[in-house]
């Protein structure tokens, strides 16, 4: 790709990383979405430049590869596939271009369309899923969509996503380990990739989310020693990387111990 065309795609993308970043009450009251809809114009445009999606066989999106169809790569261990040469490299900008459009409609509340893009980036990430490039916004995407059928009240589809995220981010930690890129590197020059310390940190926090939402499905679940369990995990990891809000910290650890508390008297 030519460097000015290169130039004017990165250029794009960091202007829709700070339109997505505006709060809502920043914008008009009567356009709450005005941010969100400009960002999604230059994501648009951004996916436009990159052109369409690799032709390659191993790439293309299969009929039956959406969780909704039978998801076969949940929770199955993944191969180590790294991400070379022009093909796969388009593919893992378009997938990071799937995501951020699929959690600007989630924001603008159109989820089916944001169900839509972050399955899109699933599929283009699937072979690279364990490679340093692409670990971190495999799990972001399934994350989000558990999120998305939780909040469908379809518990079951929000924990077979949660759950491919923790496995991924164990096989990950056992076989790799190096903390992996942060999504937002893909269209950044060289020189302002982020540090080794950063790249953890951003890493070691999404993970914490896998670990919370898994907490509230098998809450919902009735599943009330593991959420216990879950709940544990990610304040210990939220104490441990200095990543809480006092308050909401307190409140949450108060609640475990009252389980806790409650599973002693009745035991």
């Amino acid at each position: 790709m030519a460097n000015a065309a290169w130039a004017e795609i990165r250029e794009k993308f960091q202007a829709a990383l700070a339109l997505s970043r505006i709060e809502l009450h920043k914008n008009p009251e009567k356009e709450p979405y005005k941010c969100k809809y400009g960002a999604r114009v230059l994501l648009e445009e951004v996916k436009a430049l990159l052109g369409p999606a690799p032709e390659d066989e191993d790439e293309r999106p299969q009929a039956d590869d959406g969780l909704g169809a039978g998801d076969h790569a949940l929770g199955l261990p993944a191969e180590v596939v790294e991400v070379e040469g022009p093909i796969a490299q388009g593919a893992v900008r378009l997938a990071v271009i799937e995501f951020y459009l699929g959690m600007n409609h989630i924001d603008t509340e159109e989820l089916s369309a944001g169900e839509e893009h972050l399955v899109k980036c699933l599929r283009l990430l699937r072979k690279y899923r364990l490679s340093q490039d692409c670990v971190s916004l495999y799990i972001l995407a399934q994350n989000n969509l558990g999120i998305l059928w939780s909040e469908r009240e379809e518990i079951e589809t929000a924990q077979a996503y949660l759950e491919s995220s923790e496995a991924l981010y164990n096989q990950y930690m056992k076989e790799i380990g190096s903390p992996p890129l942060d999504p937002t590197e893909h269209f950044l020059p060289e020189e302002e990739k982020l540090t080794e310390q950063e790249r953890s940190k951003r890493f070691e926090k999404v993970y914490t989310h896998n670990l919370y939402y898994l907490a509230q499905v098998y809450q919902h679940m009735e599943m009330f020693e593991k959420a216990a369990h879950y709940c544990h995990s990610t304040l210990k990891r939220q104490l441990e990387h200095n990543a809480y809000h006092p308050i909401e910290w307190a409140i949450n650890a108060a609640t475990l111990s009252q389980f806790y508390i409650n599973k002693i008297l009745l035991g």
